[in-house]
Parts: structure tokens; C-alpha cells; sequence
């Protein structure tokens, strides 16, 4: 009984030592890697905007489910671009995570892969840049987001369809989202009334 009671008593031991450990552990790794998302981003931001001056950031829904960030690109005071992430958990392997730059015009600039668990040398090979070229070129919220297996305006990388169409959701996703948060992104312009074409309401000699 005795020996029983000192082995579940270094077990509690063990245990309590291993979770101090690893709090500790926890404690010097959250913050670098926090600042290390932050980086990659950032990073990705300036790639898929178009060159601008100064950079916003808009959130809405906080602490929602639908939280959405996203980062307004001015150049003196005129917005040249706007980028934004979504996620889509059809991957092949996971969750894929996209950063989507519009430009002025609501066309897409660009698109970088911020985090992926695709299998290296197929799925994976999307987040090279020059391959992302086949998903964004000339197309808009309008564009067919699918696969040209189904139907839709992207070439999937050949083995890799699985990957392809869940970059494609994402990006539908996110521009189903970004669409429907534009009455609050946007500044709202003020309704100039018509001038009246009666000369004594106008104010003018009758």
C-alpha cells in the first residue's frame, strides 16, 4: 500500500513538473509566433495589393464566428485596394487559408496561401506564386470560382484537383463575404441634391 502511495505520489509529481514545463514553454513561443503571423500577413498584403502609400484595417463582427479583417490600401487619399483572408476546409489535408487583393475596380490582384497542410510536391505546389497566377488573372466576384473539371474558369494542377477546388471555395467564400460588407467598408457618399430648374426656388430673377 505503501509503495503504491509514493508511486501515484511521483506520478503527481512527474506530472505537475512536465505542465510547469510546458506553460513555460507556451509562455516564450506564443508571443514570437504571434509576431511572426503578424510578419507573414503583413507580407502578404503588400504582394496581392497594388502599391499604395498607406495601409487600414477594418474588422467587423468581432469576436463573432464570422470575424473578418480586412486591409485598405490608399495612395494620397484615393483607395487602390482592398485584401482580405478566407478559409476553406476542403483541402485535401485540412484547412486552407488565402490572402485575396482586389484592386479598385473589384478585380483580383492577387492571391498568396497563408497557411495549407497539402501533400509537398502536389497540393502544396499552389503556394507558389507563379502558380496562383492561373487562379486570379482578368477575373472578379463575377468569375466561375471551380476547377475547369467542373465547369468553372481555373486550371487545377494535374493530381492536385482536391487542392485546387478548396482554394477555389475559399476564395467564392470570400468574396461572397466581402460583398456583402461593403455597405459598411465603404465611406458613404453624400447625396448631392439636384439643382431645381425654377427660377424663383432657385433663387434666381423671375
Amino acid at each position: 500500500m505503501k509503495e503504491t502511495m509514493n508511486l501515484a505520489l511521483r506520478l503527481a509529481l512527474i506530472c505537475a513538473v512536465a505542465a510547469a514545463a510546458l506553460a513555460q514553454v507556451d509562455g516564450f513561443t506564443r508571443e514570437p509566433i504571434r509576431l511572426a503571423e503578424a510578419q507573414a500577413q503583413r507580407e502578404a498584403v503588400e504582394a496581392v495589393l497594388p502599391s499604395f502609400a498607406r495601409l487600414a484595417g477594418d474588422t467587423l463582427r468581432v469576436g463573432q464566428p464570422d470575424e473578418a479583417i480586412y486591409f485598405t490600401g490608399r495612395d494620397s487619399s484615393a483607395v487602390v485596394g482592398t485584401a482580405f483572408t478566407a478559409v476553406s476546409g476542403l483541402g485535401y489535408s485540412g484547412e486552407i487559408e488565402v490572402m485575396i487583393g482586389l484592386d479598385a475596380e473589384g478585380v483580383v490582384n492577387g492571391i498568396r496561401i497563408l497557411r495549407h497542410a497539402e501533400t509537398p510536391g502536389l497540393g502544396a505546389n499552389y503556394a507558389a506564386p507563379e502558380v496562383l497566377d492561373a487562379f486570379y488573372k482578368g477575373k472578379g466576384a463575377s468569375s466561375r470560382w471551380q476547377v475547369a473539371k467542373d465547369g468553372g474558369e481555373v486550371d487545377a494542377i494535374t493530381g492536385a484537383t482536391v487542392t485546387g477546388r478548396a482554394i477555389c471555395d475559399a476564395i467564392e467564400q470570400g468574396f461572397t463575404r466581402w460583398e456583402a460588407d461593403q455597405q459598411e467598408l465603404l465611406p458613404p457618399v453624400p447625396i448631392i441634391p439636384k439643382a431645381s430648374s425654377d427660377p424663383v426656388n432657385s433663387g434666381g430673377t423671375p
